[in-house]
């Protein structure tokens, strides 16, 4: 969507109510194209840029790392083809589909060796084994920006044409065994194997309103299994899941009644 006087918070009915370079307040608004300084996302604008921007910019934005106008205008410079910041383990996430819970496992590592490196940076000791896990070069690792996109796809066809990563990404050393029969027996209450493939999943946030296109495939069963299994019978609305430091899940959900 364009910025401009017709999606503007100061646009009262064609009346101007802000004080930018182009209209005084008060004055009507007479070409509602233009945009000035003093322009403000409405309530459509804003709901429809938060439901198309990419989403570790939207989930930056959902964790309240990113104000609103930070995340406004790095969506722009995203759809304009610009660099951006990004952290190192969203943009694997974005290109190749993978979790921390994934990266730990391809690693042999435990959970909060992972969650440790995204918080505070990956140490000297680690760099080679995310290099190598991850087929990138240990460089790309600490650009931190969306320039890393290129040679990260170039890495996804290494890592996935690679006989065996199937069995690498289902494989259950204890921390993650542990963390399914949680899920299974005190959190969903759902079957073990099912729970085995939540167990990959490290935080997503999906609403009503958002295509699951950039979601993996175990975010997007576990969003369709409450949906269909939860005991309220009621629809659901949206649905948080995120690991902590210590591998705990956090679950919240909404839901609306069922109509009529």
């Amino acid at each position: 969507m364009k910025k401009e006087c017709n999606n503007c918070e100061y646009n009262f009915k064609g009346i101007c109510a802000g004080n930018g370079d182009l209209y005084k307040n008060g004055e009507p608004i007479i070409d509602g194209t233009k945009c000035c300084s003093g322009w403000g996302a409405n309530i459509d604008f804003f709901c429809e840029e938060k439901r198309t921007a990419p989403r570790f910019l939207r989930e930056a934005f959902n964790d309240c790392s990113l104000f609103y106008d930070d995340f406004s205008k790095q969506c722009d410079a995203y759809f304009s083809g610009e660099y951006i910041p990004i952290n190192i383990f969203d943009a694997v996430k974005f290109i190749y589909g993978l979790s921390m819970v994934d990266i730990a496992v391809l690693m042999d590592v435990s959970f909060g060796v992972v969650y440790r490196a995204k918080v505070q940076g990956i140490t000297e000791k680690r760099i080679n084994q995310f290099s190598k896990a991850l087929c990138i070069p240990t460089d790309i690792l600490l650009v931190g920006t969306t320039e890393i996109f290129p040679a990260l796809r170039e890495g996804k066809k290494k890592l996935f044409t690679q006989s065996n990563i199937k069995e690498k990404l289902d494989s259950m050393p204890k921390w993650k065994s542990y963390l399914s029969a949680e899920i299974s027996s005190e959190y969903l209450g759902c079957p073990l194997e099912l729970a085995k493939t939540f167990a990959r999943i490290d935080k997503f946030y999906w609403t009503t309103d958002l295509e699951t296109d950039d979601f993996t495939e175990s975010e997007i069963l576990l969003i369709n299994y409450i949906a269909k299994c939860n005991p309220y019978r009621k629809v659901l609305t949206s649905l948080e899941y995120s690991l902590d430091r210590a591998c705990k899940p956090h679950i919240h959900m909404s839901f609306a009644p069922q109509k009529e």
